[in-house]
């Protein structure tokens, strides 16, 4: 049979493909994985001598040219963890079980690519800032993509044969007296190193940066609400995406208005007269005073409703709305001719 055809490979196959058919092969035809099966063993030798062959670029030429020497190849042990040594050239090392269970897990070696952090300021508003808007130019001090490696952590060279490994993509471990063979981290198991970490960044893909930024913050906001730049924040390692920039909103108080949620109070004095008679009252209000009309009988704490003059609401452009609250101020009576109205006037009108 053809070394190709006993690999199940084709005749232009790359070095990293010929080495991957061999381990799916020795995987499934090793004899510690099939004792007592003398089609399982035959049609293993017949793949290691192919493998034999085929990785060595000097053999596998002259093969090519036509001829086929001869490669004697070592009965393989019948049981143990030694099975699991699917590679001729091998690097034995010493691990834990920690390395061990972490090769069979993660299905890829190397730096994962992650999400950059978010970066996080405050900034201080006052009370007419917050119902207008505003905006605040912030200094940001970030991770940014690395220039030399456009954010990729490594840098092409080579190809080279895995240091590592030896060329073969595997290594062995030994833990006590097992033996286990997992696929090498430094080349991920393809036996050559064409890439390598970049050094000015070490290998994580960004670099320190720093940037002037314009921060449009809308109106309505209240005290710790968050403005939130998608994508400003750190950059990712080895092209992740980036965090976000998130600045949190400190609203000072205002001494006639008082917030609750979208809606706003104050409180307005209204006279005894006004009170009683009814009239006009002047209420402040966030875009200047109204006059507002209470009706005769106002007591102390009636409140009086100003649709739309709270809070602006950024999200459907409507605003909330202002309660105003009355104080009825009384004044003292501090003559005769005073008292005496009053007490003429408690006689004319009923008490409630």
């Amino acid at each position: 049979m053809d070394l190709y055809e006993r690999l199940g490979t084709r005749h232009g196959a790359g070095s990293s493909e010929i080495r991957r058919a061999w381990q799916r092969l020795s995987r499934a035809l090793h004899p510690a994985l099939n004792p007592g099966d003398p089609v399982a063993a035959e049609r293993y030798r017949d793949a290691a001598q192919a493998f034999e062959v085929l990785s060595d670029p000097l053999r596998r030429a002259a093969y090519d040219r036509g001829e086929l020497p001869a490669v004697p190849v070592e009965a393989p042990a019948e049981g143990g963890f030694e099975g699991f040594d699917f590679s001729a050239r091998v690097r034995i090392e010493t691990v834990g079980f920690r390395e061990i269970f972490d090769s069979a897990v993660r299905p890829a070696p190397g730096i994962d690519a992650g999400r950059g952090e978010d970066l996080e300021q405050a900034t201080r508003l006052s009370f007419e800032e917050s119902m207008a808007g505003a905006s605040r130019r912030v200094h940001l001090v970030r991770f940014d993509p690395c220039a030399a490696c456009r954010g990729a952590g490594e840098v092409a060279f080579g190809p080279l044969p895995c240091p590592r490994c030896q060329g073969s993509g595997t290594v062995r471990g030994s833990r006590g007296h097992m033996i286990f063979s997992r696929p090498c981290v430094d080349c991920g198991g393809d036996g050559e190193m064409r890439r390598r970490g970049c050094e000015p960044c070490s290998g994580e893909g960004r670099a320190i940066a720093s940037e002037w930024l314009e921060v449009k913050i809308p109106p309505g906001v209240g005290n710790g609400s968050q403005v939130r730049l998608p994508g400003a924040g750190n950059a990712g390692r080895r092209g992740g995406p980036p965090g976000d920039f998130v600045l949190t909103v400190e609203v000072e108080e205002h001494p006639r208005f008082r917030r609750e949620g979208d809606d706003l109070h104050c409180v307005v004095s209204v006279g005894m007269v006004e009170a009683a008679m009814g009239g006009h009252v002047e209420v402040p209000t966030p875009d200047g005073p109204v006059t507002i009309e209470v009706p005769a009988g106002t007591q102390n704490g009636q409140r009086f409703r100003l649709r739309k003059r709270g809070v602006p609401r950024p999200a459907d452009g409507g605003r909330g709305d202002l309660w105003v609250e009355a104080l009825v101020v009384i004044p003292a009576a501090t003559d005769d001719r005073a008292r005496a109205l009053l007490r003429e006037l408690a006689t004319l009108l009923p008490r409630s």
